[in-house]
């Protein structure tokens, strides 16, 4: 029989939180991944309900298993339960490269190569049906672990219109913004863990 290895228990601790975090929406009487029908209907800048404390919890799991190993592509839950894929951090020259890192709005125990891309990525790939509004991206922002919790709505707003904005006009861009509708699309949505490859060598 084989033995599991050390690489081997990231993918099921990453399985076992995206379980749970399903088992969790099963058994609520609200979607936490639909929209708020009102918020549409005044045509609010925010459309998505904050995520509960449960699920908060099962993507910070989720969350610390990616970056305990980042030049290697993962498999998030988003709010909708859907399984979505981000890609590994970039390297130049073999190694990982860090970019500007916001620390006005990133704690300062945060991994070593955690950055307002990385933020903004993770909370855009996470939106339900993979298009949201920028206000929607700041809301599932504020549940990653590494986020300043006291940071005002203002400061978190300003970064990630940055961070959308750059991600934007990467070589092969994550998001893009579509101006009839004023929302953001995450591209990556329908990629799979192995298309990523060749960016994690």
């Amino acid at each position: 029989m084989a033995k599991n290895t050390s690489d081997d228990m990231p993918d099921k601790e990453a399985n076992r939180a995206a379980k749970t975090l399903l088992e969790i929406k099963s058994n609520k009487s609200t979607n936490l991944g639909e929209r708020s029908e009102e918020s549409r209907a005044i045509n609010s800048p925010e459309t998505i309900y904050p995520c509960s404390e449960e699920i908060r919890a099962c993507f910070r799991r989720e969350e610390a298993l990616r970056y305990a190993q980042p030049n290697k592509a993962f498999s998030y839950t988003a709010v909708d339960g859907k399984k979505v894929v981000v890609a590994p951090l970039k390297k130049r020259g073999g190694k990982l490269f860090k970019r500007i890192c916001h620390y006005d709005i990133l704690k300062s125990n945060k991994p070593p190569f955690f950055t307002l891309h990385c933020l903004v990525r993770d909370a855009a790939a996470r939106l339900p049906g993979g298009v949201g509004t920028r206000d929607d991206v700041c809301v599932l922002a504020r549940d990653s672990q590494f986020i300043v919790e006291d940071i005002s709505d203002s400061q978190l707003r300003k970064a990630v219109k940055g961070g959308l904005d750059r991600l934007h006009y990467e070589d092969d861009p994550c998001v893009k913004y579509e101006k009839e509708r004023h929302q953001w699309t995450y591209l990556h949505g329908d990629r799979k863990l192995e298309d990523f490859e060749d960016d994690s060598t």
